[in-house]
């Protein structure tokens, strides 16, 4: 019904534009999509784009948003259990895996860091400095995975990130060094 807010129409056209911003994105950096190229693809007027959102970078954070939301974190699940479920939804929406590389630009990252720090299972007490390293470290190997095509499932990646926070490939170098 026209002029209802979020009928089903409203609802297509947001999601025929979103496609298309993460299908651009698939081929080039955010800063070179354009409302016009995103219309023109998506099949839709200005008029229409500028009713939804402001700008690409709207879009993008639109996306971002709805995708954090729709992840619901395991009640009761340890730490890998929930980084794994994590993991997973990321994996199953492999089109909004390109938001990972849209550099200072998009908050998807930070945002699901943000969900597990607050909704998720509580890991033990870590220190500021470790913990901005561990953030940091996180943040990289969930980049390689994307850029790598993921080619580990995300149970294989849950367990490489804790043998990589633990450290556990560098026991015998730590013998050396100490």
């Amino acid at each position: 019904m026209v002029g209802v807010k979020n009928n089903r129409r409203a609802r297509y056209t947001q999601r025929v534009i979103q496609e298309t911003v993460l299908s651009l994105l698939e081929s080039k950096p955010i800063n070179a999509i354009s409302v016009t190229e995103v219309c023109a693809q998506a099949d839709v007027n200005r008029t229409t784009f500028y009713r939804y959102y402001t700008d690409v970078y709207d879009c993008v954070e639109s996306i971002e948003k709805a995708f954090v939301k729709s992840l619901h974190p395991l009640a009761g699940a340890t730490p890998s259990q929930a980084l794994e479920h994590l993991l997973t939804a990321f994996y199953e929406d492999k089109k909004l895996s390109n938001l990972v590389f849209v550099e200072g630009k998009t908050k998807l990252l930070e945002r699901m860091q943000d969900l597990m720090a607050h909704t998720g299972p509580k890991p033990p007490m870590i220190a500021d400095y470790q913990g901005a390293y561990i953030g940091a470290g996180l943040q990289n190997i969930l980049k390689k995975w994307v850029k790598d095509g993921m080619p580990e499932t995300p149970h294989k990646l849950t367990q490489i990130i804790i043998d990589t926070i633990l450290a556990k490939n560098l026991d015998d170098l730590r013998d050396e060094v100490l």
